[in-house]
């Protein structure tokens, strides 16, 4: 299975509650039309105790993560009249984003817990053994997208889930002396 996981920060003009709510009910909506995606789902970030302070430097508020069989399937989702439509919404509450294309390993769910951690590990980072691996392959600006590009560097990522809030802290309050960003986001499935 292939992921494309996007890392994206909001406008500065546009506030969280507005981000958050545009990305469900406008956007998502949008990237469920593309042809060919096997699973869709946007990870928010939330802020939490578990969060380390490389994630935070980096402010990102999400994380949508499009899942597709194969290349030719992503590819084919990337030059459809579905993504152009959505990086003409993109405009209106992203401010800038980077694009991980990668393959998935490990244990990924479709009845995941609400809430996971997602480690963004740099390169050469040995990461730490978690249920799902994104082995990244290549990393860069949206493709056809307008939206500034997040220069974020990503050797691998890694994600864990948890049925709550709390499971994830108390998980996460053992000592890590890991180099990846610690995110904790809140997950949405839309397809």
């Amino acid at each position: 299975m292939i992921a494309a996981i996007s890392l994206m920060r909001r406008q500065d003009s546009v506030s969280l509650a507005q981000f958050r709510r545009h990305w469900l009910d406008v956007h998502g909506p949008l990237v469920c039309e593309f042809p060919a995606l096997r699973r869709y789902v946007q990870c928010h970030v939330v802020d939490s105790v578990a969060m380390n302070q490389a994630a935070r430097s980096m402010r990102i508020d999400g994380f949508p993560i499009l899942y597709f069989d194969n290349d030719q399937d992503r590819i084919c989702a990337h030059r459809s009249p579905d993504m152009a439509a959505c990086n003409v919404d993109s405009r209106q509450f992203v401010g800038a984003v980077s694009r991980i294309i990668a393959d998935v390993s490990g244990d990924l769910r479709s009845n995941a817990g609400r809430f996971s951690l997602i480690e963004i590990w740099p390169d050469g980072a040995s990461p730490a053994a978690r249920p799902v691996h994104y082995h990244v392959r290549e990393q860069g600006a949206a493709p056809s997208s307008t939206i500034a590009h997040l220069r974020v560097t990503a050797g691998a990522v890694t994600q864990t889930w948890y049925d709550s809030l709390v499971d994830l802290e108390c998980a996460a309050d053992i000592p890590d002396d890991s180099l990846a960003a610690r995110f904790v986001v809140e997950e949405h499935w839309l397809a």
